[in-house]
């Protein structure tokens, strides 16, 4: 009779501890986001659009934090540091696969220091030229880059930044010619584009779409698989003869080094939620994202592919980490 009353003394006590093991996670006090730009561009802004709607799924408001610096590695390395509890969680875009190829040391380590939990969305960029360039197509500017070497010249924020990488991409996927000239920051290269000090440069849809109503620079195509529907007379570069180049800008969530699976599993199914809120859809759709919601391990998987992908394009460009 004692072993039965064993058995079921220690069956009661495994289905306490199963209970206990499958309680929710909850918070009791207010979470910190912190976003490693400044605000304005589109990065920030999906942040906040993001935030008040993740604080009903969490029970506690969470707080933004801007924090740019040193292309965003100085607010992700802060965010790596900090305590796995879950009031601290980082909102930043696939950059974070670019900085093992352009930063000798960015203070942390893409693959051990921060967690992967959702790609949220993802949004092309944009092929902007000054419009007395004599181009309308990606095509005409290859060709008239290659029949005008010296002549054309491509701005962009600095040396082995994404929109650096990004042109290399196209000049080794098209013949495209040209020579860059880095800036401090998107706002210079807008300014030298207006002025004709550069004729050609990437941006995202917030930023050129306006200029683009306003006449004052022309889109020759966009970056993703498949047409914007904010630019839906734009061309993807497929479109117009270059195969094989897709690239997009991605928003994520991650979690610092450390963080438990429970703690993921958490904050992935209340983003899941998130993005059922066809409001929250339709405010990223107004600034060129579309919805992805990935799972973690898609997520952790689609950086290491483009981890491999900068890799090879700043060797071949011939760009060292800084």
């Amino acid at each position: 009779m004692k072993y039965p009353r064993l058995v079921m003394a220690v069956l009661a006590g495994a289905m306490s501890l199963a209970a206990h093991a499958q309680q929710p996670i909850v918070f009791t006090k207010p979470i910190t986001m912190v976003i490693p730009y400044g605000p304005g561009g589109s990065t920030d802004p999906a942040g906040r659009i993001v935030a008040p709607r993740l604080a009903k799924e969490l029970g506690q408001p969470v707080v933004i934090e801007n924090k740019p610096g040193a292309a965003s590695a100085l607010g992700t390395a802060q965010v790596s540091r900090a305590a796995p509890d879950g009031y601290t969680i980082l909102l930043n875009t696939n950059v974070v696969a670019i900085h093992p190829s352009t930063q000798k040391n960015p203070g942390y380590d893409t693959r051990s220091d921060i967690v992967p939990v959702m790609l949220m969305a993802s949004g092309p960029f944009t092929l902007a030229v000054n419009p007395s360039l004599p181009v309308q197509t990606t095509q005409d500017l290859i060709a008239y880059s290659k029949a005008n070497p010296d002549k054309l010249f491509y701005g962009t924020s600095g040396s082995g930044s994404t929109l650096h990488l990004l042109t290399e991409l196209l000049k080794k996927s098209s013949g495209l010619a040209m020579t860059h000239v880095p800036y401090k920051g998107n706002g210079a290269v807008v300014t030298a584009l207006l002025g004709g000090e550069i004729q050609a440069a990437f941006d995202t849809i917030p930023g050129s779409k306006a200029l683009v109503d306003a006449g004052r620079v022309r889109l020759l195509a966009v970056t993703s698989p498949e047409r914007n529907p904010m630019l839906p007379n734009v061309p993807t570069l497929a479109e117009s003869g270059i195969q094989g180049f897709e690239a997009e800008t991605s928003v994520g969530i991650f979690l610092p080094k450390g963080a438990s699976d429970a703690m993921v599993q958490r904050y992935h199914a209340a983003l899941v939620n998130v993005f059922k809120d066809e409001e929250v859809k339709s405010k990223l759709a107004a600034i060129g994202y579309r919805v992805v919601a990935s799972t973690p391990d898609q997520f952790k998987k689609r950086l290491e592919v483009e981890m491999k992908q900068w890799a090879e394009v700043t060797k071949s460009a011939g760009i060292s980490p800084e």
